[in-house]
């Protein structure tokens, strides 16, 4: 089961795979509301659980105002890949300028001018050719455990940094996934470059007037 997500915006459409929330991020209080609500639907209201929902919308809340403070426009959050199994992952959208060593790529016509642009911006990237054209990808693997105690868990998190030019090339968009607690890189990897490649860009006069 797929669905096509927009952002708040209009200005971009994605394709994901299983349940996902579209957080609002353009009024803190629409955020806190949101999470709040959500962490209730996923967590339960029993009063047992009061502090599991206290810490999940925390946790949360700390995510998405960092989002907020660096300019993201869409942040979308995995419930579930599957229905009935649990997939906790992060999806943050931000408009970036190229990098000083990226310079030529609004000025590229040809694609292997983007792609050398793209090269040129991220040397420890991987620059693949997408629906979209072009696109760098950036990987970073963190170890860490479940807790300090001795049978604590390790934890692998996995965040990826996609940049992918505009139609146009004048700017870049900057898509960075976060997945804790992955067995392994590589197929969750070739799953986000998917999800990746489904992005599309709406022309103005196209936009809807609410996201959905």
């Amino acid at each position: 089961m797929t669905r096509q997500m927009t952002s708040w915006n209009g200005g971009l459409r994605i394709v994901v795979p299983g349940t996902w929330a579209n957080v609002p991020v353009d009024d803190p209080a629409r955020t806190v509301a949101f999470l709040k609500r959500l962490v209730k639907d996923q967590v339960g209201t029993a009063d047992r659980l009061a502090r599991v929902r206290r810490e999940a919308t925390q946790e949360l809340l700390v995510t998405a105002r960092e989002a907020v403070g660096l300019g993201v426009h869409t942040f979308l959050f995995s419930l579930e890949m599957v229905p009935g199994v649990p997939f906790p992952a992060a999806v943050m959208m931000i408009d970036e300028e190229w990098p000083a060593a990226g310079a030529a790529g609004p000025r590229a016509t040809t694609e292997d001018e983007v792609r050398a642009a793209l090269t040129a911006a991220y040397p420890s990237g991987e620059v693949a050719v997408q629906r979209n054209g072009p696109v760098a990808r950036v990987v970073e693997m963190a170890e860490g455990r479940t807790s300090d105690s001795e049978d604590a868990l390790p934890v692998r998190t996995m965040r990826l940094e996609y940049h992918m030019p505009y139609p146009d090339r004048s700017k870049l968009l900057l898509i960075r996934v976060n997945v804790p607690n992955i067995p392994s890189a590589e197929p969750f990897a070739t799953l986000f470059d998917e999800i990746v490649d489904s992005v599309s860009f709406v022309a103005q006069e196209d936009r809807p007037s609410v996201a959905g």
